[in-house]
């Protein structure tokens, strides 16, 4: 079976990229940081990797074209897919009762406006976006919501409780497919 590395939690855009250019039929390989990435395919701990270059709203993620540079690995695919965010906590919790929302940095960015409009709400930066359902998850934190996507919300069991809350809904991210061959 053909293990294909990502960064992030299961549920994360990276993963649905490996399963949008493999299939469903691939392993899939969860990793904290985007060089753990690089670095797994670097030894040949996986064949490929998949990790986000560049975002319509953001623009290129430098981290890793610098790691494109000290690494000896190829570009053999790319993936674009869209990027639909959503406000997610436990089912029955209402927007009314959030505090504290969690999500990776540029999605936080990518949904600026709607979170500049909840009033009493903590806005707080977290690794990853499904990173920050799972941990809603494990740490029962009902006064929380997280911002990811639906995989997201179906891994982990939580309920959207606001759809497409990102700024600008052609918000896509440019996947690549890395390889040592």
């Amino acid at each position: 079976m053909t293990i294909v590395a990502y960064q992030g939690e299961p549920g994360a855009f990276s993963e649905l990229s490996a399963k949008k250019f493999f299939g469903s039929g691939v392993g899939l390989k969860p990793l904290t940081t985007f060089r753990d990435v690089f670095e797994f395919v670097s030894r040949g701990s996986s064949r490929f990797g998949v990790v986000p270059i560049e975002n319509s709203v953001f623009g290129s993620i430098h981290q890793n074209y610098d790691l494109l540079l000290s690494h000896r690995l190829f570009i053999v695919g790319e993936v674009a897919l869209r990027i639909q965010l959503h406000l997610m906590s436990f089912p029955g919790v209402a927007l009314k009762n959030i505090r504290s929302g969690y999500s990776q940095p540029q999605a936080l960015g990518q949904c600026e406006d709607f979170l500049r409009k909840l009033k009493g709400v903590k806005v707080v930066a977290f690794q990853d976006t499904a990173g920050s359902a799972r941990m809603i998850r494990q740490e029962l934190r009902k006064d929380v919501a997280a911002i990811a996507g639906a995989a997201a919300a179906r891994t982990y069991g939580l309920q959207i409780i606001r759809k497409n809350v990102e700024s600008n809904h052609r918000n896509f991210t440019r996947f690549i497919v890395l390889s040592k061959k």
